[in-house]
């Protein structure tokens, strides 16, 4: 919405004459757009909705009528249904490089035609395979026509497949889904299915570390999952910092991430949480601690190697050292970890002019300060002790700011 603001504006300024052509277009640029550009239309996110329900409504429609239709036109009415929904969709895309709506549609019809026909033949032995070809069946037309509701659609199918999947056996096809959807929301510059494939690729990695654990040798509790996430919260830290990597979804990335680590590290905040995450130490065995520690290699080549390199020690003192009488200390620390942040985040938010990061920061510290005061750390003295030392941080922030206004 901001940028779209900013276009309209710059436009305005050349049609009232306040800028000529050239500045314009150059203004314009910065912002991916041109002169010439359509104005947006809300035509496609309404299509979008109207073939969702659709959708649901012809589901709802054929499962409420099935038994009472021979076998014999069950299955050629879906097969004729699918095959004209998507036979209009290819032809209005070859045509004219449209048909997404008709499309989405033939998606829905091909997934019912999956279900139903398998619920005909009885061959539902394992049922998550009927996701898994509805997937399969759509990602040909989603890789070819590029198209985000098609692409959206695969992915969602494709998710709820690897879940499924999981109980069985590892969703190793995954990849396939994750890289088609990549290569759409990159084409498209779709801001929601760059978002989405980022979430899905961190349920898949989270789904396929919990084979590690399915051993008999293996630990009880996975306490490295915590491990392995908080590293992938410093992977997402190190990519936010990037937001030209992700197009559109670049600056809901660079928002978005800090208020995700707030909620992920709130939790940390609090003496009993630790208590119980130092009691599933496994030491230096788990997996999740490897697993950890290579997704922080890869946040500091993406460029957070202070960042990357403080969090792997931590997390290998954790999985080495840490007891849980040790859980008053990890608190504390923990609390002036998001202390820090949210001061990182009210700087940046002041020094790069983004409102959300600003405001992130205010929020975390008030919710910090109202966590703290319901939950005491070490009864009242000790929960004055950590305000008041919270407090000189804060005060030695300021007189370091109020500093370097004042320099020349």
């Amino acid at each position: 919405m901001r940028r779209y603001l900013i276009r309209r504006a710059i436009r305005s300024w050349y049609a009232d004459g306040d800028i000529d052509e050239a500045t314009a277009r150059r203004l314009l640029g910065r912002y991916g757009a041109g002169l010439d550009d359509p104005e947006p239309s809300a035509a496609g996110p309404i299509l979008a909705v109207a073939g969702l329900f659709l959708g649901l409504a012809l589901l709802l429609v054929v499962s409420a009528n099935w038994e009472q239709l021979p076998r014999a036109l069950r299955l050629a009415g879906l097969m004729l249904l699918t095959a004209v929904l998507n036979g209009v969709g290819v032809a209005r895309y070859l045509r004219r490089s449209a048909g997404a709506f008709w499309l989405l549609l033939g998606g829905f019809a091909y997934g019912a035609s999956v279900m139903l026909i398998g619920q005909m033949y009885h061959l539902g032995e394992h049922f998550p395979n009927g996701l898994l070809l509805w997937a399969l069946g759509v990602l040909p037309l989603a890789a070819l026509t590029r198209g985000r509701l098609l692409a959206l659609l695969t992915l969602a199918v494709a998710s709820a497949w690897m879940v499924l999947e999981n109980r069985y056996a590892m969703p190793w096809a995954m990849p396939l889904f994750l890289a088609v959807a990549a290569g759409v929301a990159r084409y498209r510059d779709s801001a929601v299915l760059t978002l989405a494939t980022l979430a899905a690729t961190a349920g898949w990695l989270n789904l396929m570390l919990t084979w590690a654990y399915a051993t008999d040798f293996g630990p009880d509790a996975p306490e490295g999952m915590i491990s392995f996430n908080l590293a992938l919260l410093v992977l997402a830290a190190a990519l936010s910092r990037r937001p030209r990597w992700f197009g559109a979804a670049g600056p809901a990335l660079v928002v978005g991430v800090p208020r995700l680590i707030l909620l992920a590290l709130l939790p940390f905040t609090f003496v009993d949480i630790w208590r119980d995450y130092l009691a599933l130490a496994w030491t230096w065995l788990d997996p999740g601690l490897w697993a950890a520690l290579a997704v922080l290699v890869v946040a500091a080549l993406a460029g957070q190697p202070l960042l990357a390199t403080v969090t792997a020690g931590l997390l290998a003192l954790v999985h080495t050292g840490g007891l849980p009488d040790q859980a008053l200390v990890w608190a504390v620390a923990g609390n002036l970890l998001v202390l820090g942040l949210a001061l990182r985040w009210l700087h940046r938010g002041l020094t790069e002019g983004r409102a959300g990061l600003f405001f992130t920061g205010l929020v975390a510290m008030l919710i910090l300060a109202l966590l703290r005061y319901l939950d005491l750390i070490g009864g009242y003295l000790g929960g004055a002790g950590l305000f008041a030392g919270m407090a000189v941080v804060l005060l030695l922030a300021a007189f370091y700011w109020r500093r370097r206004e004042v320099r020349p």
